[in-house]
This record gives structure tokens, sequence and C-alpha cells, in this order.
């Protein structure tokens, strides 16, 4: 039996998305082997390099892919480069996984998808969120039907001013360039969890406001309602939090999923009838609920089991590219986020 290579990747993009997720996940898994890294700022690459014990790094990515043997380019920079940079890499004869929002507009899309097409690469956008264990088996429950028939879904995603401030504070961050500023850059995370259970999503109403006092933002709070084919969401994003935390409520006929995200905990709830004793007892079963997620989550991680979205998802694609099997997110999946995240943008 032979024993497949691995395979040779190269990060363009030493910032904080590369040093904290993709750069640790590609150096735990097997079938990758990170022969270079790259990053504009060359203090940035540098630090990164010492960090992670890499000895090729670049400030150029066109030198890098012509002085490297690579075969696949894992894209973490600012999305006004990721048309660019996906083309270069897949014209360069290698597979892409780019992170969220892969592009700025469904031509974009469109254009990335043709070249790979014309290349034979596979072409991946970042949905990290949809691997965290918490949500896969979210996802199996509900697709198993043990929350009844599926009723909606409510996400919320508060960030601290703590947080978001090093965005939203800096005048010059390339965030306020993008179409709709920062909900550009997050706005993908929540719309594509929201499509994993509701299907193809249409905004039907989206309300934006502003409680900072920078001119250059456009706005720091949004709330969107949304239409999928399996039923209605909704999506809350505020900037001016108390604290960070993503909260979704997967709403059942027969019960209802809590899932937090930051402390990767979920707990059911909305289980029995409407008399004062099953209301305690359900309150005591969401206590056990969460007491008995938490605890499973800590064993994990203590036991090294753990693995973080951006970890499963980069395997998976990983593993596509040696199977020859389709990308742990496909490119119509890829292309509807980005549709939804034009609509809002208009109506914002």
């Amino acid at each position: 039996m032979r024993v497949k290579e691995p395979l040779r990747v190269a990060i363009v993009g030493c910032g904080r998305i590369g040093q904290w997720h993709h750069i640790p996940s590609l150096l735990k898994i097997r079938d990758a082997k990170v022969v270079a890294i790259c990053d504009k700022n060359e203090d940035l690459v540098k630090g990164a390099a010492r960090r992670f014990n890499i000895s090729r790094y670049y400030t150029d990515s066109s030198e890098m892919l012509a002085r490297e043997e690579v075969n696949m380019v894992d894209i973490c920079t600012p999305p006004q480069t990721h048309l660019a940079l996906s083309i270069q890499a897949m014209e360069a004869g290698c597979h892409v996984l780019v992170e969220k929002p892969m592009a700025l507009s469904l031509s974009e899309v469109d254009e990335m998808a043709s070249v790979a097409k014309q290349n034979n690469m596979k072409l991946c956008q970042v949905h990290n969120k949809l691997f965290e264990p918490v949500m896969m088996k979210a996802r199996a429950m509900v697709s198993e039907g043990s929350i009844g028939d599926l009723a909606g879904i409510d996400i919320q995603v508060l960030q601290s001013q703590a947080n978001a401030n090093p965005m939203l504070m800096n005048r010059e961050h390339w965030a306020h360039s993008l179409p709709a500023g920062i909900f550009t850059e997050t706005l993908p995370h929540p719309i594509y969890l929201a499509a994993a259970f509701l299907g193809k999503l249409e905004p039907v109403g989206t309300y934006s406001g502003k409680s900072s006092s920078y001119d250059w933002v456009v706005a720091d709070e949004i709330r969107i309602v949304l239409k999928g084919r399996k039923g209605m969401g909704t999506i809350s994003y505020l900037c001016n939090s108390a604290k960070s935390k993503t909260i979704i409520d997967i709403h059942g006929t027969k019960k209802h999923l809590r899932i937090d995200f930051f402390n990767s905990v979920m707990t059911e709830y909305g289980v029995g009838t409407e008399t004062r004793p099953s209301r305690a007892l359900e309150n005591l079963g969401q206590s056990l609920s969460m007491l008995a997620s938490t605890v499973s989550t800590t064993l994990s991680v203590i036991s090294g089991k753990f693995h973080n979205g951006h970890y499963t998802l980069i395997q998976r694609f990983i593993e596509s590219i040696q199977n020859d099997t389709e990308p742990p997110v496909t490119l119509q999946e890829a292309r509807d986020v980005i549709e939804v995240v034009e609509k809002v943008t208009a109506q914002i």
C-alpha cells in the first residue's frame, strides 16, 4: 500500500488569524508540511517564522511560488487581496484554501471558480465554525430529528468593545474600505451557520445602527431577518457588548438547543409541559446539560482530543485534495454566503 506524501503547504498572511489558527493547525496535521510562509510585512513574517520554527519565509507571494514546490496555498490576508492571490496560486498549480469572505462580490467568486475549473484545482472558503465539535453535534441532532421539526434559528454575535475596538478605532484599518465596513468581514460566519440549518437564505430585512463616534465606521450593530428554505431566522451582531459571545438558539417542535460558542457548550431546553413542577425540572435539566457539556469539553481538551473548527476544516480540505473528493465547503455554499452578504450590503 502506497503511503501518501504530505501536502506541501504555503501560508500567505501572518496576521492574527494566520498565527492563532491556521499555522498551528497545519503544523499538527500529519498530512501537511508547511514549507513556507509569506507576508508583505517583513517584521511580521520574520516573527512568525521564528515563533513556529519555519525556515523559509517571503514578503512576495510570486517569488515564493516561483522558488518553492507547493501543492496548496492557505490564504489568510484581507478580503481585498483574495481574488488576485487565489488566482495567482491556482494558475501556479496550487489548490487554495481562503479565509472568508473569499471574495467581495459574486462576479469575483465566479471568476475564481472559473480559474479553479480551468486549472483543475480545488478552491475552498473557510467556514470554520461549522466544524466546531459543539456545532457538529447540534447539526447531527437536528438531522436525526432529536428536536422535532426545525422551527427557526436565532444567532447573536456579541463583541466587547475591547475585542472590536482594535478594528473600529483604527481609521486606517483595511476593514473600513470594504463595501459594508467591518460587517463584510464578519457577517459570513453567522450567515453560513444559519444556512447550515435553514438552507439557501434570503435576507428579507436588514436594520443597522451606530453607537460609536467614529466617523469612518459605516455601522457597528446590525440585525437581519432571514427567510430560508427550511424556516426563518435572525442574526443580531453588536460591536458594543459587555462581553464577547456567540449564542445560537435552534428552535424545534420538541425542544430547543442553545449553543455557546465561546465556552463550547450546548444546553437543551423547552422540554416538558407548562406546569410549575416541569419548569423546575427543566431548570435542573438545563443545569445538568450545561455541566455535562462543560465536563465533556474539558476532558476532551485535557486529553488532547479536542480539535477546533479550523483544524478539522483544514484537515478535511487536505483529505479532499488527496482523495479527489468534494471540499468540506463547496463553491456553491461559498457563493451562497457571498450572495447574502451582497444583498445585506445593499440593504444597509
